[in-house]
């Protein structure tokens, strides 16, 4: 990725709350983007809200609640929402049908 100026970066918001999850702000930051923490689902949307960011990455155990609180303000509706999971965690629940 081209980071330009510090103000051109593409900024994203990584929503978590577990150590398992902190690894993608650290891999994020490494590869150039301009990244700020949340660490739970209020904190989330109101950092969304005030920053608006490009994107937000989500810990797939906070994915329902936030996505739809995001989803219902009209600033932040059209920001694209990743749901990540430890994969241990993915396994664990079994086959995806």
């Amino acid at each position: 990725m081209s980071q330009g100026q510090a103000g051109s970066r593409l900024h994203v918001l990584v929503i978590h709350a577990r150590d398992a999850t902190e690894g993608y702000a650290a891999y994020l930051t490494s590869e150039g983007f301009r990244v700020t923490e949340a660490s739970d689902s209020e904190d989330g949307v109101t950092k969304a809200l005030a920053l608006m960011p490009a994107f937000i990455v989500l810990d797939f155990d906070l994915d329902g609640e936030t996505t739809s609180r995001l989803k219902s303000h009209i600033s932040t509706r059209s920001i694209p929402v990743i749901a990540l999971a430890k994969m241990a965690d993915v396994r664990a629940r079994g086959p995806v049908s």
